[in-house]
């Protein structure tokens, strides 16, 4: 809060007046891991401006409604609609507005939002043709007092919009979707819902060409050992330890010139138990100890090759996924149309060597590719080249960068 700045001067325009069907001036949406912040700013708002109304949820709903009857009502009853946006909020809150966005789609439609960006998170789509204010910015009070401020019928494009081009989302991260099974061991894959989430469907009109792709997502297997169970885990270490501590042993016995000990045999039979004891041993029990970090390498890659082959579907739509450490789906609108025709530049137009470089490419690189997208981060430097992606790096070009490294 100290990057808030003054209030507004007496001499700017008067709060806008509440009208009939109006309780509040403003309703503030956001997650309850931000409530510390939030409660600080309605302090700040409600000090600067007495007669302001602000509607917050852990205040002011009704006890004994659900909370989409409190949030319908508190919309349709408030001016404008403050969001304050985090990765906690679009997990959370924003997901409650999508699925039910049928119930919000009247009321939001005609209302002013403001959206306030206090972490950063990627931007819910309906709100991507919105500026946002940021919390960090020295200006940031005085702004969102500005907003404040302004009459409702001067605001008119900033409330929620249910389609937009979707070329207006061109590189941009869609969505993230967590796995169902997200209570899961270590050992076990990943498993994503096959059906169309709300905020993809402006892009994917065919639900069976998504089902297919996230099925083929799902699909993904991989050979598992005994080793993961935890009991397995510290037998084979116990046993280990005892096989090693017996071989020192033996090892330290022969060397006592006991007679029995002295034989020819025994002495053949010493050396490589020995070694076997004092080498290979701790080997084995410190890929036991590393199973899980290797497994889910293993299981990274899978799940990285597998969403690859998906992508082959999804790039119908300009739609990619991409698999991430997190166990995460990261979707990005992107339209690979260009870089298709540099692959058929390279290898010949129609010709399948062009086409089978191009799948290839696809299954190897494009999941990776999506996560560098939706992360805005890209570990190489790819811009040795012109591109085909205003403002970012296109495929092409990160294919090329990753096999001039041998990646």
């Amino acid at each position: 809060m100290e990057a808030m700045a003054n209030s507004p001067s007496p001499l700017e325009p008067p709060i806008p007046a509440l009208l009939k069907d109006d309780k509040y001036h403003l309703f503030i949406s956001c997650s309850s891991g931000d409530s510390i912040w939030v409660y600080g700013l309605i302090r700040k708002l409600e000090d600067t401006f007495p007669i302001l109304k602000i509607c917050y949820h852990e205040r002011d709903f009704l006890p004994g409604k659900t909370i989409i009857d409190n949030m319908v009502e508190s919309i349709q009853s408030s001016q404008k609609i403050l969001m304050v946006l985090s990765p906690d909020f679009v997990r959370s809150r924003w997901c409650l507005f999508e699925a039910n966005l049928s119930f919000f789609r009247d009321c939001m439609g005609h209302k002013a939002i403001i959206p306030i960006m206090l972490r950063p998170c990627p931007m819910p789509l309906h709100l991507s043709h919105l500026t946002y204010l940021e919390a960090e910015d020295e200006q940031f009070f005085d702004k969102l007092c500005q907003v404040i401020l302004t009459a409702n019928d001067q605001m008119i494009h900033c409330s929620l919009v249910h389609y937009q081009s979707p070329l207006l989302y061109s590189g941009k991260a869609i969505l993230t979707l967590n796995p169902v099974n997200e209570d899961r061991e270590p050992w076990q894959l990943a498993v994503f819902s096959n059906s169309v989430p709300d905020s993809l469907r402006v892009f994917v009109d065919d639900d069976d060409l998504y089902k297919e792709a996230v099925d083929i997502v799902n699909s993904a297997t991989i050979s598992f050992s005994c080793l993961r169970f935890m009991a397995c885990k510290v037998f084979l270490c116990i046993i280990l330890i005892l096989i090693t501590g017996f071989c020192i042993v033996f090892f330290i016995a022969g060397t006592i010139n006991e007679p029995p000990l002295r034989e020819d045999l025994m002495a053949l039979l010493l050396l490589p138990v020995a070694l076997t004891g004092v080498i290979l041993m701790p080997t084995l029990f410190i890929k036991v100890v590393r199973w899980n970090k290797v497994n889910v390498r293993k299981i990274t890659k899978q799940m990285v090759l597998k969403t690859g082959e998906a992508n082959l579907i999804l790039m119908k739509t300009s739609l990619l996924a991409g698999y991430s450490v997190t166990a995460q789906l990261f979707f990005v609108y992107v339209s690979l149309q260009q870089c298709r025709e540099t692959f058929e530049i390279t290898f010949g137009s129609d010709s399948v060597l062009a086409t089978k470089m191009w799948r290839k490419a696809i299954v190897n690189y494009s999941s990776d590719y999506t996560c560098c997208l939706a992360k805005k981060h890209f570990p190489l430097n790819c811009v040795d080249s012109p591109g085909h992606q205003e403002g970012c790096v296109c495929f092409c070009q990160y294919v090329t960068t990753q096999l001039k490294s041998g990646y």
